[in-house]
């Protein structure tokens, strides 16, 4: 598994802190480190039109105050592949979705 399907896996099940090296724990500011994640998934979401702008991103990031959008599912997750045996013996298999960026105009 990638590191972000590790990430948007942990985030669905509300266990986002898990991302935490532990020696960090006690040091880091809990809800900062939420904010960050959550800006970090909606960068990453498939749908371009669904990403935020790089000003708006310095100013989730920045602000206290500032909204921040409840990402989708991103782009960039491994998904399982169907595989064409079943035999226990064959590795597993995975799909990875990838995009192409946009030119920047």
């Amino acid at each position: 598994m990638s590191l972000i399907g590790y990430a948007w896996r942990l985030w669905t099940e509300n266990k986002v802190l898990n991302l935490i090296d532990q020696t960090l724990h006690e040091s880091c500011n809990v809800d900062k480190f939420m904010k960050c994640v959550n800006v970090e998934l909606l960068c990453i979401q498939e749908d371009p039109s669904d990403r935020p702008t790089m000003s708006n991103v310095v100013n989730m990031l920045d602000s206290e105050t500032a909204t921040v959008a409840t990402p989708k599912q991103p782009a960039f997750v491994l998904r399982r592949g169907q595989s064409s045996t079943s035999s226990s013996s064959r590795p597993e298999t995975y799909t990875e979705l990838t995009i192409s960026l946009e030119e920047a105009q």
